[in-house]
């Protein structure tokens, strides 16, 4: 059996809801379309967090993050990824990633003999002169790595590859650089700093671009190719403070456990998946890892927190699948976060504020308006107990911290400042 090629594409704070393959009618998608009527869309994903790096680590290993040790900026992933799962297996392997909070020094590169990460003066969003607690920090906020990707795997198509990439232009802030380089227009789908706009262009130039070449070069039958989102992020559907200010403009930035920020966008095409399937009921990002490694005919480890997907897609619906997420890097502005979601109900506890609590029922609820922690039947008081004692024991493992100098942490917090993420 010739060994697939896979392709993971990741595009920052996507909304599945803001494409039209999920029934968005105000723009179109073609390409991600495109994937889930060659293959599957899950219709109800969650992600492991509402931050970048965390979200990632989870889908690349896997394991939820308190068993992955990425759980804040400054740590370093621990486990196994999927990168190193497939090169044990002889692939050629390489990752592109436009944000440096994902960069070598936190262990992303593990398993990538190519890993292409953001780097100071080769431009990306732009170059940054941010005033730091002691000196102004100059920094990166993104990189272009469309075309180096596109190159790698034209150099590399004819051994069996898997390739990430991670495209950070579709999250806010971005929208400086893609109307001065002429990428989107001005006033063209403008609302929330240009956010259909950039979906719609990395639809185009991202997943369209990949697609077209694997055509190409003859592969396309023989690539697995998965696009997901990393979170979501609220557009002004909730009464939340905003995190940042920017120019005259602010919007709540990811930054809660409510679905509009855990919810993420999959599809996947190739590797025998059928064509035109949408799979119901609740999977989760660190179903990723397993589920891939299972299209391509390799055995999966027991000790994932997810689990193969195949099963759910041959039936149509996925059942009983518990999801757990978090933010627990406290400076993000809402708290330390910690979520339980069943394909019912939601539990969310922020330590920060007192250990106050969050119950929800998402079939009569799924807006997540109703509150109903003050007035819980038994049955529900039951679920609340064990959702609590499940995030107390994750709360009590401890992230892996990288090993970084105080300058190279001065840098980090200017990006997170400047991209909104701490004050």
């Amino acid at each position: 059996m010739q060994k697939q090629n896979l392709v993971f594409l990741t595009l920052d704070e996507v909304r599945p809801d803001h494409t039209s393959a999920y029934g968005y009618k105000r723009i179109s998608t073609p390409n991600i379309d495109r994937i889930a009527q060659e293959g599957v869309l899950f219709e109800k994903a969650i992600s492991s967090s509402c931050f970048t790096p965390i979200s990632h680590a989870a889908m690349l290993t896997g394991l939820h993050p308190p068993l992955n040790g990425m759980r804040d900026p400054y740590s370093f992933l621990q486990a196994r990824t999927l990168a190193e799962m497939l090169i044990d297996r002889d692939y050629r392997t390489a990752g592109f990633v436009g944000v440096g909070l994902m960069g070598a020094k936190s262990g992303f590169d593990r398993g990538f003999q190519l890993f292409d990460e953001p780097k100071e003066g080769e431009g990306a969003w732009e170059t940054l002169i941010y005033p730091g607690d002691e000196q102004e920090q100059t920094f990166v906020l993104g990189s272009w790595w469309v075309p180096r990707l596109l190159k790698w795997i034209e150099d590399n198509h004819k051994s069996p590859f898997f390739v990430w990439g991670h495209f950070l232009h579709t999250h806010e802030g971005s929208e400086h650089q893609l109307l001065a380089e002429g990428h989107i227009k001005e006033g063209e789908l403008s609302d929330y700093c240009y956010y259909d706009a950039k979906i719609k262009l990395a639809d185009r130039v991202v997943v369209g671009a990949v697609l077209e070449l694997l055509e190409r070069l003859g592969i396309y039958e023989d690539t697995i190719v998965a696009i997901l989102s990393d979170h979501g992020t609220i557009l002004g559907e909730r009464p939340l403070p905003p995190i940042q200010w920017r120019e005259g403009h602010a919007y709540p930035q990811h930054s809660t456990m409510y679905d509009l920020d855990l919810r993420i966008l999959w599809v996947m095409k190739g590797g025998g998946l059928p064509a035109g399937k949408r799979i119901r009921g609740q999977v989760r990002a660190v179903d990723f890892a397993p589920t891939v490694l299972d299209l391509m005919g390799f055995s999966t480890v027991k000790d994932f927190s997810g689990t193969t997907l195949l099963p759910a897609i041959e039936s149509g619906i996925s059942k009983g699948l518990v999801a757990y997420a978090e933010e627990i890097f406290e400076p993000r502005g809402l708290g330390v976060l910690q979520a339980i979601r069943t394909d019912r109900y939601k539990y969310i506890i922020n330590r920060t504020q007192g250990g106050a609590e969050e119950f929800y029922d998402l079939q009569s609820d799924p807006d997540e308006q109703a509150d109903l922690i003050d007035i819980l039947d038994e049955e529900e008081q039951l679920l609340r107990k064990e959702a609590r004692e499940l995030c107390d024991r994750y709360m009590g493992a401890q992230a892996s911290r990288a090993p970084l100098a105080e300058e190279e942490r001065e840098k980090i917090r200017a990006r997170l400042r400047m991209l909104g993420y701490i004050r």
